[in-house]
């Protein structure tokens, strides 16, 4: 499997498990009274993935430009 092919898919990874921790995130609050025993769950989800996409991201723009 080449680099690229692997981090594409590393990255649908990352946008899998992000999309089920949000999805149970949200469950999670809703089922126990709202925003109040989570009030920042959003800042809390986009720092949580922010670095494994920005990481992601730039090892395939790197290996493409490196590739040139």
């Amino acid at each position: 499997m080449s680099k690229e092919r692997f981090l594409l898919w590393m990255l649908a990874g990352i946008f899998a498990f992000q999309a089920g921790t949000f999805g149970f995130g949200v469950y999670y609050c809703a089922r126990n009274g709202g925003l109040k025993p989570c009030p920042d769950i959003t800042q809390t989800y986009q720092q949580t993935f922010n670095v494994m996409i920005a990481t992601t991201l730039a090892l395939l723009t790197g290996n493409a430009i490196k590739d040139r």
